[in-house]
Formats: C-alpha cells, structure tokens, sequence
C-alpha cells in the first residue's frame, strides 16, 4: 500500500494482488484510526458482492472471478465489538460494461485502488439490532 498524508486524511493505493479489508483493516489498526469514510476507484480481479435479503435477515453473496472495474467504492470504518469493522459497497463493471453493486465482503485488486480516506476523531460504535440481524451504528 502506498500512503500518502494530507492534514489528517490519507490518500491510499492498494497495490496489485491485496485484498481490501485486510490492507485496510492493517492500516486502521497501525495508524489508530478512530473511525472514518473513505470513496475509491480502481479495478479487481475477484470479489464477493451481495445484497441485504430482509426475508433470511442475512446477505445473499455471489463470487465472481473476473477482472471488473471498481466505478465507485464507498465505506465506512468503524468499531464492532470493539475492534476495527469495515462496511463497504461498490458498483462493478464487466468486459460488456454492464454493472452491478451491492455490499462487498471481499476484493482482490488487480491493477490498483485508489482510496480518499477522511479520518474522524470520534470513535464510532455499531450495537447489534434484532429486527435486521446486523450490527448498526449507534
């Protein structure tokens, strides 16, 4: 990962072959980011995308192992359960340029990623709610 500072907030690039959160879970931990939001672009090789499914109160996940462009990235860095938890989504785009989006549970960049990250000086909590099984913010 390439970082670059600016009062506060960090231009990254993800390098070839990293997955996402793990190179942004590390840098978190290092850097003792509080909590933040980030945007990004770039492209990937494999991922893990899905979509809230309200009936199973669980995400339907789909893998897919083709290179696809990152048109947007949006996430959020906050704490679950008191360590590092990212929530992130993204919009893809195939060969055929056709897209698709939803929330990512793994990505694998290939050639690069570029990340704005703006850092907050709060920690930010998320608190398990029952109706949605998923961990909100609080």
């Amino acid at each position: 990962m390439i970082i670059k500072k600016f009062k506060g907030n960090y231009l990254l690039r993800i390098e070839p072959n990293e997955e996402l959160f793990i190179s942004l879970l590390n840098f978190s931990r290092k850097h003792n980011i509080k909590s933040g939001f980030f945007y990004g672009f770039g492209a990937s090789k494999s991922c893990i995308i899905g979509r809230y499914n309200e009936k199973k109160k669980d995400y339907d996940w789909k893998k897919i192992n083709q290179q696809m462009e990152i048109g947007s990235l949006t996430g959020n860095i906050t704490y679950k359960e008191g360590h590092h938890y990212l929530h992130i989504h993204a919009v893809l785009g195939d060969k055929n340029l056709k897209t698709l989006s939803g929330h990512l549970k793994e990505l694998v960049i290939f050639p690069t990623c570029e990340i704005m990250l703006f850092i907050f000086n709060k920690k930010i909590e998320r608190k398990y709610d029952q109706l949605t099984n998923l961990f909100l913010i609080d």
